[in-house]
Order: C-alpha cells, then structure tokens, then sequence
C-alpha cells in the first residue's frame, strides 16, 4: 500500500480539494487586505509563500491522481517540488534577519517557524527519494507531509490575517 497510488485515490481527491478551497479562502481574506499586505514586504512574502504551498498541494494531489503513472516519474514529480521548497527555504534564511521589515518576530517564534520549515522540507525530500526509490514509506510520507503542510498554512494564514487586522 505504501507504493500503490490507486489505494490512496480518495485521500489526494480530499486533499487536492481542501488545498483548492482554501486557496480559495485565503484569496478572499487577503484581497480584503490587499493594500496592507502588499505594501509590507513580510507580509507580501508570506502570502504568496502561503498560496504556492496550497498550489503545490493542489499539483502533487494532481500528480498522484494521473492514472497509469509510473511511480518513478511521480517520484520524481514529488522530489521536484520538494527540492523547489528547500531553496525557497535556504532563501528566506539568506534574506532575513531577526526583524523582516517593519515586522519584527521573537526569536522564540523565529526559531519555532525555521524548525518548522525543515521539518517539513526534510519530509517533503525524504517522501520523493521514498517513492523513487521504493524504500521506506512512500505514499505515508507523502501523506505526512500533506497533513503538516495544511497545518503550517493554516498557521501561517492566521498569523498573517490577524497580524494585518492589527
């Protein structure tokens, strides 16, 4: 099961849909809040780093959904993305310091959101080498990876919004 991606249909067909819808959502708060967003580059950052994570949920539910797909070709869709998000994350380390902008983070809630970002960017490459490779647990890895990432962009959403409203 851990490499057979038609017993994990209907998880992904959730999963891309939830990824869709709260795309969606978060489209709608933050054009409620577009000028404060935009104008501050922490925030703006955020926003898109927000919406490309749910679009990448969004493509890697697609990915596991196109029938009849290798699983070294999905392998490798997932190590793509997964490679794509550690730059992204190596990024945001080289361009911020302790204070982003004229938002300044504690270095608590610093600290807590860099283990955050490679804790998911260690699962996210760890579940591509595991479905190329077909060693360790594939499609369950992938799944946790999916599962924290709806949790961090649910966080990250929220911190965002309610750090705008303020």
């Amino acid at each position: 099961m851990a490499y057979d991606a038609a017993e994990w249909h209907d998880f992904y067909v959730m999963t891309g849909g939830a990824a869709a819808a709260l795309a969606g959502l978060l489209f709608v708060a933050m054009s409620l809040h577009a000028k404060a967003i935009m104008g501050n580059l922490f925030y703006r950052n955020r926003a898109i780093g927000t919406l490309m994570s749910l679009t990448t949920q969004l493509f890697l539910a697609a990915s596991v959904l196109i029938p009849g797909q290798p699983l070294a070709l999905l392998g490798a869709e997932v190590e793509a993305a997964a490679l794509f998000w550690v730059g992204m994350f190596v990024r945001s380390l080289l361009s911020r310091g302790p204070s982003t902008g004229s938002v300044s983070i504690s270095p608590v809630r610093r600290t807590l959101e860099i283990a955050g970002g490679l804790s998911w960017n260690l699962l996210f490459v760890a579940a591509g080498l595991s479905l190329l490779t077909k060693i360790g647990g594939g499609f369950y890895v992938l799944a946790l990876v999916m599962v924290f990432a709806f949790a961090w962009n649910i966080y990250v959403a929220w911190v965002l919004i309610t750090e705008v409203s303020e």
